[in-house]
């Protein structure tokens, strides 16, 4: 498949999931996407192309939270089966970085994943991992300027990030999920102070406000992400970071979401 037709089915995904589910993203975040799918097909064309289950719903019904309340776990994962061995991929919006530096961040998440595999299939992962789509900075920028760096930046760029498979983070990670929706259903929805939008989270060289909360939807009605753009005790050098794209965004946001 040309990188056209790859484009073709990525709009027609876009138009679909637009029309699904009644929800636009910026022109910003829509290049960015496409330049994720376009990063990860050239990098992992061969990982794709050996899926033998792709998007596979998984669900652990009847779960009780902490104070009695029922719930249900539902994730997507894509499979590939390759001399007797099952690889589970959980593919992130994240970058590899920040994965590899954070790992017990996910690995209760993907085991788990392959918990519920193993109840819905009846056989045992034998691998999971984290596909990382988000390429690095420096591969974003040659990328967007045709720089003919970029070729030597995706051969040492890995989105895969292994993770190791333990039983014991089965029961650790449901509960946390169960205290996760006690909050939920109790609107305990507090915003993290400035002071963590203002940090470096580690794996990652942009501060919080950055790399994590302009891509949530909610950021315009937050409080602290309005001090974060608002300039409220900012470094030059986050300002820097913030004030080219942010305002433009802010606005494509609301012809988005405000009509």
């Amino acid at each position: 498949m040309d990188i056209k037709k790859l484009r073709e089915i990525f709009e027609d995904n876009y138009e679909e999931l637009k029309y699904e589910t009644g929800r636009s993203i910026t022109l910003n975040m829509k290049e960015f996407a496409w330049q994720q799918v376009k990063l990860y097909y050239e990098k992992l064309g061969n990982v794709a192309k050996n899926m033998t289950e792709a998007e596979v719903k998984l669900i652990l019904p009847e779960q009780l939270t902490p104070k009695g309340k029922k719930y249900t776990i539902e994730g997507i994962v894509d499979i590939v089966e390759n001399e007797d061995k099952i690889t589970m991929y959980d593919i992130k919006t994240h970058n590899s970085e920040e994965v590899q530096n954070d790992k017990d961040l996910y690995k209760g998440q993907l085991n788990v994943y392959a918990h519920m595999w193993k109840n819905l299939k009846g056989t045992e992962i034998d691998n999971m991992a984290v596909i990382a789509t988000s390429p690095p900075s420096g591969l974003r920028q040659a990328t967007s300027i045709g720089d003919e760096i970029a070729i030597d930046i995706i051969d040492d760029w890995n989105p895969i990030v292994e993770l190791d498979i333990d039983n014991n983070e089965v029961e650790k990670q449901i509960r946390y999920f169960g205290e996760t929706v006690d909050k939920i259903e109790a609107g305990e929805f507090k915003a993290p102070p400035l002071s963590k939008l203002k940090a470096v989270k580690k794996g990652q060289k942009a501060p919080f406000g950055t790399a994590v909360c302009r891509h949530c939807d909610a950021r315009y009605s937050c409080n602290s992400y309005n001090q974060y753009i608002n300039k409220v005790k900012l470094d030059e050098e986050i300002l820097e970071e913030v004030d080219s794209e942010d305002m433009v965004e802010q606005d494509e946001w609301k012809d988005a979401f405000m009509k």
